[in-house]
Parts: structure tokens; C-alpha cells; sequence
């Protein structure tokens, strides 16, 4: 299941369900998020300077903590210095001298009093001699119950795209299917690591099918969109559970989910552009990842998500797929509209999001006004947001952090905690925002926008256990 990476990547176990490509990012992985196409590179995407904490594994400290962070230089440590800053921000809220240790790493202790509940990046300066430095960064959040987070969800979001998706009811799928070949397991895991940058096998205790049949599929959306697709079938009787697999930003190539498939699913990975699977070459849209700052109807994200909403319908439609074990798994911009996906179609049954892309605008816009203004943000509560502001009300209609609210299925995630394109406080206000009584979010704390596959084998068990009930 691979929906993961482009050139960073990123986090928890279900990273199986959602492999990211994100033009934006640095790494090469994909996994059960399955979106790119291109051979495996087992290269993590890792900070220069591996930290770790012994209060707290995981980088989330909370009241009472000694927040204490240890960080491995790649040489000997003559003297170090530190500098904090909110997530995102760059101007820092403090600094300080860190201890160097007997084991060769560095000793960093963060006044916790002076903080507010929030995610940190602490930016490391360790000096090897007179003329030789090395420059690391980690991340941690500090009591994150306690975060208030800016609502800024319009108050016609949910009949907005209620309408929006009765509108698909007046188009027909008119549906193309073409065979391509059938793949035996060697075959699979050959496919794996040449075209999917995956590992041949990396979770065979999930495999359920040996051989899986993959197609080329095409239907009708939206906004006149011909809608393409990659279809994996296990071989055997169905009818199968089905799993719709979005892949992370960019336009190119998609990689066939014959691993998904391989897990026991029918399994569609969606080029959510309106282009073929396969192109030798692809021009990407030109307002694409751009807003308008019109009518929400006018975004380039308002026919890719109706198109992800018509491929749910496609796969309902199949006789080989039990609409009753349906689910929806991707990375990154994949991790964003697997949640706007769940959100209007509540036949999913279960959903899986890797460090999840376009959320949380108003703290992004809000970040991007305190680099200008070379502010620390220590100022501001939450984040402004204004309604009359017309970007701003636009992003506001696809904010991964809105369609959250009106998602009710099991999900698992996973955050990065020292990621760009999808800073962890943005995938948090997601997870928050989630009204979901079983949600679980997993934390990557030396990891910027990758892939563990610790949370893939986790994503797929996830994913069955929900299922089976």
C-alpha cells in the first residue's frame, strides 16, 4: 500500500496505507500509500544530527517534564549552543549552552516554565574546532492537549460540498477497464522495488493473496474530467474489501498498488489530475497548488476532490468489491484528501493518513506573517483568521483540519516532528479535529516527511482489525 513521498517523508505505522509524494518534499519512499514510481532507495530522510530524549521516546513532554534532548554529532563536540523557536517560526523564543557529554553527544536542557502548549523546533550548533561546525534541528511538542487552535470552518462547509457531491449523481461512471497481466508474488516484489520504491516484501505476515490481476481503469468526474487509475485484484473469489490509495502532490507517474492488492484488497490508485498512470511525460497544471481567492467551486481542490469522491463510487460499483469494507489510505497531499474522502462519503468504513498535507491555513499564513515581520510569536494566542480575507476564506472550504470535524471512522495517522511541508502542529489540529471515537496519531521525532515501515505493518493490521468487526 503505497502513498508515500517524493523528497521528504513521513511518519506513523499506517504509512502501509499511505506512501506520500509530495513535490515539495525529499525522500523516495512509498508503501502502502503507494505514489511513486521509481526504483527503491532505502535512504531515510533523517535529521544530520540524530536527537533523542530519555523522558520522553516519543518528543512529546508533558507538564512537569524535564524537557531534556540528547543529539549525536557526526564528530567530536567542543562546545554546543541551542536556540528554540514555534514550529514554523523563525525568529527564536530562546537560547542557551548545551553540555557536552562523555559519550560524544551533546546534552540540551529546555526551560519547560518558560514554554506554552505547543510544537518546538530546536535548532542544534555544535563547533568541532576553531574553524568547523555542524548545524542540526529537532522537534518536540510540549503539552499538546493544552493547544487552542483558530476555527475558521464556514458555516456552509457541510452543505457546500453536500451539494457538491449530489452534483456527481448526474454523472455517469461510463467506465473503461483494461487488462494488463497478471503478477505472481516474485513478480510483485520485483514490481515493488524497480517501479513502486518499495521493498519487495515488507510486511509478509499481512500478504493474502499470491497473485493479483492489474488493469487500466478510466471513468467520468467532475468539471469534465476523465478520471485514470491503476486497479490491482487479488486472485480468488470475492468479494474483496476495497481500498481507494491518493497519492502526494506533484504530476507524474503512479506506481500500480499490486501490493495492496497482494494485502487481500481491491486496491485503486488514483492520478488525480485527470492524466493517464503511465505518461513518459506530464506538464503540471498551472493552478495547481495555487489559490484563487474566489469562489471556493473556482479551486483547482474542488474537482480532485469530487474526482477521489467518484472513484469510492467506482469501486462500489464493482461486483468483486464489499461495499461494506471499504477504506481510504494516503500520504501527504494523499494523507489530505483520504480525510476530505472519508469526510463525504460515510460508506468508508476506516482511514489511514501519513503526515497529512493542507492543514491548518490560518497557523501557516499566520507562521508566514511572523517571518516578515521577524517576529518569535510569543504574542499571539492563536492564530488569526479573517472571513472577509478572500484567500483565506478560500483555503478555509479545503483545510484538511474542517473536513476532520465531519469524519466518525477509526483512523490511525502519523506526524513528523521535524517536517516541512506538513509541520506536526498542522497535522495535529487534523488529528483534533478528528470526531472519531477510536483516532490514533503516531510521532516520528527525527523525521522530516518520510516513511517508517513500522507504521505501515501497523496501518494494514489497523485496517484488518476494522474490517473484521
Amino acid at each position: 500500500m503505497n502513498l508515500l513521498r517524493k523528497k521528504r517523508t513521513g511518519i506513523i505505522a499506517f504509512s502501509a496505507i499511505v506512501s506520500i509524494l509530495l513535490c515539495i518534499s525529499s525522500s523516495e519512499v512509498n508503501s502502502m500509500t503507494c505514489n511513486i514510481s521509481r526504483p527503491y532507495s532505502g535512504e531515510n530522510v533523517t535529521n544530520k544530527m540524530p536527537s533523542f530524549s530519555r523522558v520522553r521516546n516519543d518528543m512529546i513532554f508533558r507538564k512537569g517534564d524535564a524537557i531534556e534532548i540528547f543529539a549525536f554529532p557526526a564528530g567530536r563536540p567542543i562546545s554546543c549552543t541551542w536556540s528554540l523557536s514555534l514550529n514554523m517560526v523563525s525568529k527564536p523564543l530562546l537560547s542557551g549552552d548545551a553540555e557536552t557529554c562523555m559519550d560524544q553527544s551533546v546534552r540540551i536542557l529546555v526551560p519547560s516554565e518558560k514554554l506554552v502548549p505547543g510544537f518546538y523546533t530546536l535548532k542544534i550548533h555544535v563547533n568541532l574546532s576553531e574553524s568547523k561546525f555542524l548545524d542540526g534541528a529537532a522537534g518536540f511538542g510540549y503539552e499538546i492537549e493544552g493547544i487552542k487552535f483558530t476555527e475558521s470552518k464556514p458555516a456552509d462547509f457541510e452543505s457546500f460540498w453536500s451539494k457538491a457531491k449530489d452534483s456527481l449523481s448526474k454523472i455517469p461512471l461510463n467506465k473503461e477497464e483494461m487488462f494488463i497481466r497478471e503478477m505472481n508474488d516474485k513478480e510483485i516484489s520485483e514490481y515493488n522495488i524497480k517501479e513502486a520504491s518499495i521493498p519487495e516484501k515488507y510486511d509478509p505476515q499481512g500478504v493474502k493473496a499470491e497473485t493479483v490481476k492489474l488493469y487500466k481503469v478510466k471513468f467520468d468526474s467532475a468539471g469534465g474530467m476523465r478520471m485514470h487509475g491503476w486497479l490491482a485484484v487479488p486472485a480468488g473469489e470475492g468479494p474483496f474489501p476495497g481500498i481507494l490509495v491518493l497519492p502526494g502532490a506533484g504530476c507524474a507517474k503512479v506506481p500500480a498498488p499490486v501490493e495492496h492488492a497482494r494485502h487481500g484488497y481491491v486496491a485503486l490508485m488514483l492520478q488525480i489530475h485527470g492524466m493517464d498512470v503511465d505518461q513518459e511525460k506530464y506538464e503540471t497544471p498551472k493552478a495547481y497548488l495555487k489559490c484563487l481567492g474566489g469562489k471556493p467551486e473556482d479551486e483547482y481542490y474542488y474537482n480532485v476532490i469530487l474526482g477521489c469522491v467518484q472513484a469510492i463510487n467506482y469501486l462500489s460499483a464493482r461486483p468483486d468489491v464489499d461495499t461494506k469494507r471499504l477504506v481510504v489510505a494516503g500520504g501527504s497531499q494523499g494523507g489530505f484528501l483520504s480525510i476530505a474522502t472519508a469526510a463525504l462519503c460515510p460508506e468508508i468504513k476506516a482511514l489511514a493518513s501519513a503526515i497529512c498535507y493542507h492543514g491548518y491555513w490560518p497557523y501557516r499564513d499566520w507562521a508566514e506573517s511572523m517571518k516578515k515581520e521577524n517576529s518569535n510569536g510569543s504574542d499571539t494566542a492563536i492564530p488569526p483568521f479573517s472571513r472577509t480575507d478572500p484567500r483565506q476564506n478560500s483555503l478555509s472550504y479545503f483545510d484538511a483540519m474542517n473536513f476532520a470535524s465531519m469524519v466518525k471512522i477509526p483512523v490511525i495517522m502519523d506526524a513528523c516532528l521535524c517536517d516541512g511541508p506538513s509541520p506536526a502542529v498542522t497535522v495535529y489540529a487534523v488529528f483534533k479535529s478528528l470526531d472519531s471515537k477510536r483516532k490514533t496519531i503516531m510521532w516520528s521525532p527525527g523525521t522530516d516527511h518520510d516513511i517508517m515501515f513500522s507504521f505501515e505493518r501497523l496501518a494494514w493490521k489497523f485496517l484488518d482489525d476494522e474490517l473484521s468487526k
